[in-house]
């Protein structure tokens, strides 16, 4: 059963630092609520095709395809949108005949998009708040531009109302502000690594994006957490001891650098912790950390296991 959060708003962005894996989360998300009944549209907009495999599909296209039937009746449905795609889909939907709107998307759209900083970002969530104002899914989940993007991205319609006073743009930039402005609508999922830059990156994003923007914020998820081992605490000497096993000299040099790794990486997570507790105290969902090369649909399906569980509160 899916937990109240998901079911909070009808768009989730899925946003977070480069590498933290916040695409693979979008899918384990898309899974999760295909699994529960829901018709998913997960779209990617930073040119990122790989969600396709993930599920079991091709490569994403601005053709839409269906990845995954769930048991109940639940789909995950897929496409990517582009600045160009959705600018010509802007004009469709004012009128523009094919032939005439192919030739405009080709030659103003670069023209438009330098004279008009953020225009290509408010195309593209024109579409999304087209997508969800028309009842396209159930679940509209957006796989954003990284961390360092995802701001310029989420604050487009923001800053074009604050320099375009009235026209089309103007409309558009209103009607965008005022999906992400409301949580029944729309909110953003927050991804980080325990690591201390990601970390950064995250309590950043997090403030732009509630504070300035008024785009609520879905539980954090904290990515390839690593599991607690109180035992790394121990020597490999006395480790050996207790469990009455004899180690050659090569094998507790060996164990003991393992230990020592995993304490050290442990210390790190615990740090990063504390400090999302005293800067960012949201509820948070741990996702374990999977020592895969390439993940495979088993570990999406687990992955979605545990993005269901009760969020953490912070201490």
């Amino acid at each position: 059963m899916e937990p109240a959060w998901i079911t909070a708003s009808r768009v989730v962005l899925v946003a977070g630092k480069g590498g933290v894996g916040s695409s693979t989360v979008a899918a384990a998300l898309a899974l999760v609520a295909a699994r529960d009944g829901r018709d998913v549209l997960l779209v990617a907009v930073d040119g990122k095709p790989g969600l396709g495999p993930l599920l079991g599909g091709s490569a994403l296209t601005g053709t839409e395809q269906v990845l995954r039937r769930e048991p109940g009746g639940g789909r995950v449905r897929a496409r990517s949108i582009t600045p160009q795609q959705a600018f010509a889909d802007y004009l469709d939907l004012k009128g523009f005949g094919s032939i005439l709107r192919r030739a405009a998307s080709a030659a103003s759209l670069d023209v438009v998009a330098a004279s008009t900083p953020g225009m290509e970002h408010l195309l593209v969530l024109g579409k999304i708040k087209e997508l969800e104002r028309t009842r396209a899914a159930d679940l509209i989940i957006v796989d954003a531009p990284p961390a360092g993007h995802a701001a310029p991205f989420l604050r487009s319609a923001s800053a074009l109302q604050e320099v375009v006073s009235s026209g089309p743009v103007r409309q558009q930039a209103d009607e965008v502000a005022a999906m992400l402005a409301d949580p029944a609508r729309a909110q953003a999922l927050l991804v980080t690594l325990p690591e201390e830059t990601p970390v950064n990156e995250l309590i950043e994003l997090a403030y732009d994006v509630e504070e300035d923007l008024g785009l609520a914020l879905a539980p954090l998820v904290l990515n390839a957490c690593w599991a607690d081992r109180t035992a790394l605490a121990l020597t490999a000497a006395v480790a050996a001891k207790r469990s009455g096993t004899t180690l050659t000299a090569a094998d507790r040099a060996a164990l003991q650098g393992t230990n020592s790794f995993g304490a050290a990486r442990l210390a790190v997570q615990r740090e990063q912790f504390e400090r999302l507790d005293a800067q960012l105290p949201l509820p948070r969902i741990r996702l374990p950390r999977l020592p895969a090369p390439r993940l495979l649909p088993h570990h999406l399906e687990m992955l979605a296991d545990a993005l269901v569980a009760q969020p953490e509160v912070s201490a």
